[in-house]
Parts: C-alpha cells; structure tokens; sequence
C-alpha cells in the first residue's frame, strides 16, 4: 500500500448524530457500525491477518465541533485496519497529550488497550458521514477504494480517570463487500 498523498491528518468535519440516522439501518454495515465492544477483536475474527497501518500521530488543534472539551490542543493518531492487506477503516483517535500511555504505540491496535484495561470506561457512541468531497474520501480514492455508497463512521468515547477520550472509526468502501454480515 503506497500512501503518496501528503494529506495527514485525514479528519473532516462530520455532522455527528446520538441516533443512527434513519436511512442508516439499509446501509450494509449498520449492524458493524452499532456493534458494542471491540471493533479490533470483531476485525481480527475475519481475517487471517491483522495489521494496523499508521498514517501519522501529532499534537494539533481538532476539527471545530470534533473535541467536547475547551483544550486548544490534543494527541492525535490516524491509523488504517487492514484485514489480509486490505485497508477497511480508517481511525481517528482523540485525546489530551497528558495520556501518555496511548502515545507512540505504533503498529499496536489502540482497541486492544481500550478494552482490556479497566480503567478505560466506554461511553456513548455517535454516528455520522464522511463529506462526498473531504478527506476521508480523498484517502479511499488515494487507496484504490471508490464507491458510490457514503463513507459511514461512529466515534466513541472513553473515559480514563478525570480525562476523556474518544476514536472515531469509519469503514472504508472495500468493507462493505469484504464483511462478513453481523
């Protein structure tokens, strides 16, 4: 897989709902992208292999609407989870430097310290759309995958102690023919 594009970090501007929207129970992945627990664990139980694919981790401002919280910067890591080479989501993950533990955990799944460490409290999910022209497009079409179908993801957060966190996770177009259902 050759990312030539320069266009770290990859997060957009979604428009994030509490409630799947109502067109969203047709999509193909509904069942993947509601689905409690660990998206790593369910990845890992399609594949032969399983490998996380690093596109970058830097300190930087987010997106406007995309943190909860007043801090002017956060630790940022954009990965890709590949099943068997295949690039099938591209994940976001959010979270006050102060974490250290998540930082420079380079080809580790993130999702295996999340849900195997009890002081990582799951929280809400929230669901949205990649826009038809961003940069979560823009990295699919950069990896070969294109589709007409929109790009649908779910952020999730976490709470560690007194700090939050949260990971957004949107499934690339090669995932809906590559999954299996739910």
């Amino acid at each position: 897989m050759n990312l030539t594009s320069p266009g770290f970090p990859f997060g957009d501007i979604i428009q994030w709902s509490a409630e799947p929207p109502h067109s969203f129970s047709a999509q193909p992945l509904a069942a993947w992208l509601t689905a409690d627990g660990s998206l790593t664990q369910r990845l890992r139980q399609c594949c032969q292999q399983f490998e996380v694919t690093l596109l970058g981790e830097v300190v930087a401002t987010p997106l406007p609407g995309e943190w909860p919280g007043t801090e002017d910067k956060l630790w940022i890591r954009e990965v890709l989870l590949c099943l068997d080479n295949q690039p099938l989501v591209y994940a976001r993950t959010l979270a006050p430097s102060s974490l250290t533990q998540l930082q420079h955990r380079g080809q580790k799944p993130l999702g295996e310290l999340l849900f195997t460490d009890n002081n990582f409290i799951p929280g809400h999910m929230e669901w949205g759309q990649a826009p038809i022209t961003g940069k979560i497009q823009q990295l699919a079409t950069t990896l070969g995958q294109t589709s007409a179908n929109t790009i649908w993801g779910r952020r999730r957060y976490f709470h560690y102690r007194q700090q939050r966190l949260l990971v957004a996770e949107f499934f690339l177009p090669e995932a809906v023919s590559r999954l299996p259902p739910l």
